[in-house]
């Protein structure tokens, strides 16, 4: 009789193990099926103030050019590639390539992301590019990314954790292209 209940709490506990690991696994899943993909740019906040414990009014708003808007692109790929192109001008009178990624790789960290190193070539004053060597720097308009999230289609890129809360002081937002 002992023997029945001891392999049956056994049973039971690897059935339940089994079914939070692989709970976690189909999360982690989901949130890479989400994040894959190309997203375009669309604007930045940076928070003023915290209300009740939540943003409150922007105190800047970053735009981004209509080249970037129409063009820019920011690419995560399956094989932990990063694609990223950014875009200087106005579009009736052609856009120039600002910045653009070149083996820039990027890991899952749980429900997030991050970037962890690669170049990038950017655009100098003599119309020519040079190669930036980036290192835990985490995307092109800004470095250090703390939090790399995707809420229903739009992915947003966090900074500057506030401390003693969960909000951050600036959030970049994409949209998934189609």
């Amino acid at each position: 009789m002992f023997k029945k209940i001891k392999l049956s709490l056994v049973l039971l506990s690897a059935t339940i193990l089994f079914y939070t690991c692989s709970s976690d696994d189909s999360e982690d899943q989901k949130y890479l099926d989400n994040l894959i993909g190309s997203w375009s740019p669309v604007v930045g906040l940076m928070t003023g103030e915290i209300v009740n414990g939540d943003y409150g009014k922007e105190s800047f708003t970053y735009n981004f050019n209509e080249c970037d808007r129409e063009k820019g692109r920011l690419t995560f790929n399956k094989d932990g590639s990063l694609d990223f192109i950014r875009y200087k001008g106005k579009l009736d009178q052609g856009c120039s390539i600002k910045e653009s990624s070149k083996d820039v790789i990027w890991e899952s960290v749980g429900d997030s992301a991050f970037i962890s190193q690669g170049l990038i070539l950017q655009l100098n004053n003599q119309g020519s590019y040079d190669e930036k060597e980036v290192f835990y720097a985490s995307e092109p308009y800004l470095d250090q990314v703390d939090l790399v999230k995707v809420k229903n289609d739009t992915l947003i890129l966090y900074y500057d954790q506030i401390p003693k809360t969960t909000l951050y002081t600036t959030r970049f937002f994409y949209v998934k292209n189609n």
